[in-house]
């Protein structure tokens, strides 16, 4: 879907992009990344021309992007920056449908796609349509800025940073949206950030600059079991290794069948069995402190994980609780599986993703 080849942006004799050739299949999540001044914004802006290339070719699907007229091309590539760039005299609905208003779509196709995107980004239509900019969360406006950037459906999305102005609580929710999203629409991702545990936790390929060079170009376990050089090796950061490894494994691969607590309930509720109420929901579960095993443990709403949680959140979790399991939730919060710490540690089972209790 993307082919650089030989990419460079000279200035003032300079070269802050030097000679960068790389692919991304269609369907894939690439992420640029490397420290200040390292070329990947300058790499991602000459993408959709909004900075001309020196040398090099830049290819979408075939087509070399300086021999398209610049309005097809950008119609072709989504774009979503750290701002969000959301006019501010607009209502959601109107930023979000900007690209298929100036593609005079039927307002009928407009509205069912706006409707589309902000459901798909968990922003309810009916609450957020005539909403403004000013009454958003920072989250909630980039999803927006996201949901527009995807209105007129474009082959390529471009991300600068988009994630970088939130809290750290507010980015890790936006990131597994970002994943969902992805799965769920297929899109080939461009996504530029300074963090190598976003990069981890979003990319299929990262391609790490340094100086306009690119060093390596590789899947994230590939890159993090074998580094090109001691710069990145230095830029992962080998201390916490483990960790950024879990990062990219997620809660289905190592979840297990929950075994229910009898229906007589609290008292007799055995060791490493749940308890659930009336609608499913995980609400007590039998040993579940790592310093008193006989206990038996009210489930608190900051202990759930989901399928597509990183293990490293869940693992996380556990050690900041002091227990031994988390309770796997759907949707809708219903107990559907557990995952505990010896299988984090691999000693239950392959780490294979284990069928969940009905």
């Amino acid at each position: 879907m993307i082919e650089l080849q030989g990419l460079t942006k000279t200035y003032a004799g300079k070269r802050v992009v030097d000679d960068v050739s790389l692919t991304l299949q269609s369907g894939e999540f690439g992420v640029l990344i490397g420290p200040s001044g390292c070329g990947k914004s300058t790499t991602l802006k000459m993408i959709n021309r909004l900075i001309p290339l020196s040398e090099g070719r830049i290819l979408i699907n075939g087509d070399d992007v300086t021999q398209l007229p610049v309005e097809q091309l950008r119609r072709r590539i989504g774009y979503a920056i750290q701002s969000t760039g959301l006019f501010p005299h607009w209502s959601v609905a109107r930023n979000v449908a900007t690209v298929p208003q100036l593609l005079k779509w039927p307002k009928a196709r407009i509205d069912d796609r706006v409707d589309e995107l902000m459901t798909l980004f968990q922003l309810d239509p009916a609450e957020f349509r005539d909403k403004y900019p000013h009454q958003l969360s920072g989250g909630q406006a980039q999803r927006v800025g996201v949901a527009r950037a995807l209105a007129a459906d474009p082959e390529v999305l471009l991300m600068d940073e988009p994630f970088g102005a939130v809290d750290p609580l507010t980015r890790e929710t936006l990131q597994a949206e970002m994943r969902r999203v992805h799965a769920k629409t297929g899109k080939t991702i461009v996504f530029v950030t300074h963090d190598m545990d976003e990069a981890l936790a979003l990319a299929t390929r990262i391609a790490l600059l340094n100086g306009g060079r690119l060093v390596q170009y590789e899947r994230p376990i590939e890159m993090l079991v074998d580094p090109a050089d001691d710069f990145v090796r230095e830029f992962i950061g080998q201390a916490d290794l483990g960790l950024k490894l879990l990062s990219r494994r997620f809660v289905h691969q190592y979840q297990r069948r929950a075994r229910l607590a009898p229906e007589t309930g609290l008292e007799r509720l055995d060791e490493h069995a749940w308890l659930v109420d009336a609608e499913g929901r995980p609400s007590a579960l039998g040993g579940a402190r790592l310093d008193d095993a006989d206990a038996i443990t009210r489930v608190k709403p900051e202990w759930i994980a989901t399928p597509e949680m990183s293990m490293k959140e869940a693992l996380s979790r556990m050690v900041w609780y002091r227990v031994t399991a988390l309770p796997v939730v759907d949707r809708e919060g219903r107990l559907i599986a557990e995952v505990g710490m010896p299988g984090v540690m691999g000693i239950e089972g392959d780490g294979g993703a284990i069928e969940a209790a009905p």
